[in-house]
């Protein structure tokens, strides 16, 4: 699949446009979009509390729920390891797994 890079404008493909779409499905706050109220997370309703290990530790299940939530369209990447810290105000999530019979690394800065 191609697509465009949302920050530069220049043409993506394959990895790299499937990170931007799990970043988008990863920081669009659940019920937020009026056709499509299954799409996004449940992670941008952390931001802006104390960040304790509790809320890290739902940081990577509501990450985890998103990838198997077919609205998002993000469901050919496995994750295997999930993990929240913080950074910052907020918050950055590693994720690594299996996306097309190959093992792939990314973050998300939220």
């Amino acid at each position: 699949m191609i697509g465009i890079d949302r920050d530069t404008g220049a043409t993506v493909d394959d990895w790299l446009q499937f990170v931007q779409r799990a970043t988008r499905a990863l920081t669009t706050p659940l019920g937020t979009r009026q056709k499509r109220p299954l799409y996004g997370s449940l992670i941008p309703t952390l931001l802006g509390q104390n960040l304790g290990d509790d809320i890290l530790l739902l940081a990577q299940s509501h990450a985890a729920q998103a990838f198997y939530n077919p609205q998002n369209g993000i469901g050919d990447f496995q994750p295997g390891v999930i993990v929240a810290t913080r950074q910052g105000a907020g918050l950055l999530l590693r994720f690594a797994g299996t996306w097309k019979n190959r093992q792939q690394t990314f973050e998300i800065v939220t």
